[in-house]
C-alpha cells in the first residue's frame, strides 16, 4: 500500500517553475522531469523512510538525471512535499527554506 502524497504550496510552486524552465529548455524535456518526480514519489509513498534524512525530519532524493532533489516529510498517513529544489545552489539557502 502507498501513502498518499501532498504537496505544500511552495513545493508545488518548485515543480511547477521547474517544469517550465525544462521545457523552455527543450520541448519534453519538462515531462520527463514530471516522470522523474513522479517516479520518485511513487517510491517515497511506498517506502517513506528509505531517502535519508536531510534536516530535521525533512528527507531528500535525488532525481537521476537532473540537479534536482525532492524534499519530503513521511507521515503515517502521508508524504507531504515540503519542496523540490536546484542542488547547485549554496546548501545553506536551501536549509533556510526548508526551516
Amino acid at each position: 500500500m502507498s501513502l498518499p502524497v501532498v504537496f505544500l504550496s511552495g513545493a508545488d510552486a518548485d515543480l511547477q517553475a521547474a517544469f517550465n524552465r525544462f521545457e523552455d529548455y527543450h520541448e519534453g524535456f519538462g515531462v520527463e522531469f514530471m516522470q522523474a518526480v513522479d517516479a520518485h514519489l511513487s517510491r517515497a509513498g511506498m517506502f517513506p523512510l528509505l531517502a535519508p534524512v536531510y534536516f530535521g525530519q525533512v528527507r531528500r532524493q535525488i532525481l537521476r538525471g537532473f540537479p534536482f532533489g525532492v524534499f519530503y516529510e513521511p507521515h503515517p498517513t502521508r508524504i507531504i512535499v515540503v519542496a523540490i529544489l536546484d542542488l547547485r545552489q549554496d546548501p545553506e539557502r536551501i536549509r533556510r527554506r526548508l526551516e
